[in-house]
This record gives C-alpha cells, structure tokens and sequence, in this order.
C-alpha cells in the first residue's frame, strides 16, 4: 500500500499558481447518470480514458480525514486520472481545448493534479463547485470535462477553462430528460465547432439511452456494451479483416475504463463502489474496488506496472496482430477474447452482487472488504493467464 508523501498544501498551490506541466493529451469518452436513468437511485459515473499511457495502475492513498482509490500513470502518483474517496465523492475527465478563450494565454494539462486535489478535499459535488469558484480568479491549468457524482444523489458536468466554468445537472429534466450526460473532447460551451470525438460521444449516448430512457442503465451494461462498443466493426466480415478503432468508443488508445456507482442517500457511503478495467475494455474484465478495504490489490499496483495490466495487454497484442497497423483490430481474434472474457465477467458480476446484498445488511470489516476484492482480482489474473492464444 502506498501512502501520500506530499502535503494537500503545495497540491492546491499548484492549482493556483497555474504551473504548466506538460501531460499526454487524451481523447476520452465518459457519461455519468442520475438515479432516474438507473432506476435504483444510484448514480454512474463511467469514462474510457484514452492515452499514449498504456502501464495504467490502482493507488490508495490518504490524508488527514481523506483516503481514496484512483488510476494513475504507473509510478506517477502526482496525478490521478479518475477516483473516489471515502465520502462517495468521485470524479473523472475528458479534455475538452475548445474551452479555451480566443483573447487568453490559456494553460492546460493540469487536469490530474487537480482531481487528485479534489479527491483530497472535497466531500460532495458542491464542494467540488466551491473549489472552482475559488479558483476562478487565480486560474487554473485546464480546459476539461470534469464529471463528479457524491453520495446525495448529485451527479454533474463541469465544463471547465482557465477561468470558468458551466455546469450541467443529469437531475435536471430540462437540459436531460433521460438523466444520462455524455462527454467526449468538446465542450457545449466551447468557443469553436471542432467538436472533437463527436462520432463516439454520439454512439456512447446513445447506446447508454438505450436503457437510460426505461430507467434501466446499470454497470453490466455500461461495462459490457458501451464502454467495449467498437462500431467500426463488420460482423459479417472475413476471419483475417482488420478494422480501424479510431473515432470508436473503445480504441487501439483505451488504456483503462472507470466506472463508479454511488450509494443511496443516507446509505453507508464505505460501499461506493469503483469498478476499473485495467486495459482497452474490449479486450479486459473490470473488477470491484472499495476505498473502505484501505488498500488495492498488489496485483493491480505494481512497481514498473501492475502485473494484471500487463497482462490484460498481451490479450490486446493477440487481436492488433498487425504492429505495422496498429490502429486495427482483428474482429474473428477479438470474438474468439470475448467468448472467454465474458465468461469471467459474468462470474465478477454475480459474485459481487452477491456479496454486496450481504454487506447492505450486516456491515463487513474493512479486513473482509480488502480480502474479497483481493480474492476476486487474483481469480481474473489466474484465469485470463490460464488462456492461451496463438499469434500466429
């Protein structure tokens, strides 16, 4: 288990100041959903987080009153690319430059250091919204999506500049009637047309209003239909066919998909749940996380990367066979993957949800929380190294 080496102070300071620190541009894909969408009155919170970062990894950290889970960069614990903590407060992003001002030196790239400082001090979506206002004035290194959910129900966008920012309710009925928001790499108040990743954002929400609209959106079918949506695909196409996954919901650049689900109000707020695919989701199986365990799986923090990672990128080495053209995918390899991966995402699934009718009725210990996810993450690990895929 990690533990923080920096004070909160220097963190916000940061933030202030405005230090431009050069980070990997993404190309994200995210949602979050109100209570309506889901029909159970927990919020979602999902993104695919695209990025020439493939070693992506799991931190606990803590400070003072706060510890939090997140994915980072391997062994780059300063930025944290989408997490929650141990008030339900979670959040994530997609870059979005069209919020940046014509008439300013904008600043970027700063989007992990201020989520990190989020999840260190803020406990509900209104806190998150204090933390802008207050750095309006001052600025801030970012032109983003930021999507925040916490345990009142409250889940919002915040498209966010150096100097502003506009916020978008998924409980509010007027601006989303399905009350399911979808984000990719632009902004609705941006100040140019580019609209880029309109193609995916498009297909991302309108897969999710699928269910979205009969109030029926949960995380098996976020997990296993939007966040591995490759719409490029041909079913009907010959065996050796290669497809482009560029402009798709999952890309040759998906490095890891987080997927948050909120409790109930007034529910204990140590079941949040955070589900995380630790590479390109069509080719993974996401796996259960709880800040209340104090800690991750060792094989999900790793020095150098975390061994599951690792390995969940071998299986994606198996459907891109051609590394001369590695934006395309092979479509008979990646049905011959998901025949196997289903199967064991199915297996998370019951598992868990078996497990958590449990814990809502007889609290657990963070012992017995720690010792699951351990036990359920060693279990994926054993099975997807146990398959074996020729690359012939």
């Amino acid at each position: 288990m990690r533990e923080m080496k920096i004070k909160l102070c220097p963190v916000l300071a940061l933030l202030a100041f405005g230090i431009l620190i050069t980070a990997d541009i993404s190309a994200c894909t995210t949602g979050l959903a109100g209570g309506k969408a889901t029909g159970n009155g927990r919020c979602l919170l999902w993104k695919n987080r695209d990025s020439s970062h493939r070693n992506n990894e799991m931190i606990f950290l803590s400070h003072g009153a706060f510890r939090l889970i997140g994915v980072i960069n391997a062994d780059d614990t300063t930025q944290i690319w989408a997490g929650v903590n141990n008030f339900g407060f979670a959040i994530m992003n997609a870059e979005a430059r069209d919020m940046a001002k014509l008439d300013e030196e904008t600043l970027y790239d700063e989007e992990g250091y201020l989520m990190k400082a989020a999840l260190l001090s803020c406990r509900s979506v209104e806190d998150f919204e204090t933390m802008l206002k207050e750095s309006n004035q001052v600025g801030r290194g970012v032109t983003s999506n930021f999507g925040v959910i916490d345990a009142t129900g409250a889940a919002a966008f915040f498209e966010t500049g150096n100097h502003e920012y506009f916020r978008f309710d998924a409980t509010d009925q007027e601006v989303c009637p399905t009350s399911f928001i979808g984000r990719a790499n632009f902004a609705d108040h941006g100040y140019n047309d580019e609209a880029y990743g309109h193609g995916r954002y498009q297909n991302a929400v309108d897969l999710s209003n699928v269910k979205a609209k009969v109030n029926k959106l949960d995380v098996p079918y976020l997990i296993s239909t939007v966040t591995r949506d490759i719409a490029t695909i041909d079913p009907d196409a010959a065996d050796t066919a290669l497809f482009k996954t560029t402009g798709t919901v999952n890309s040759h650049r998906t490095v890891s998909c987080s997927v948050f689900e909120s409790t109930l109000p007034g529910e204990v707020l140590r079941l949040t749940i955070y589900w995380i695919t630790l590479g390109e989701p069509a080719v993974s199986v996401a796996l259960p996380l709880w800040v209340y365990a104090g800690e991750v799986p060792a094989i999900m923090d790793g020095a150098g990367g975390a061994p599951l990672n690792l390995l969940f990128q071998k299986l994606k080495a198996y459907v891109y066979p051609d590394t001369s053209r590695s934006k395309y995918i092979n479509a008979a390899r990646l049905a011959q993957v998901q025949k196997q991966t289903d199967k064991i995402q199915k297996r998370v699934f019951k598992k868990t949800e078996k497990q958590l009718r449990k814990w809502r009725n007889n609290q657990p210990t963070p012992a017995e929380v720690a010792e699951f996810q351990n036990l359920l993450a060693q279990g994926v690990y054993k099975r997807i190294l146990a398959l074996n895929f020729r690359r012939d």
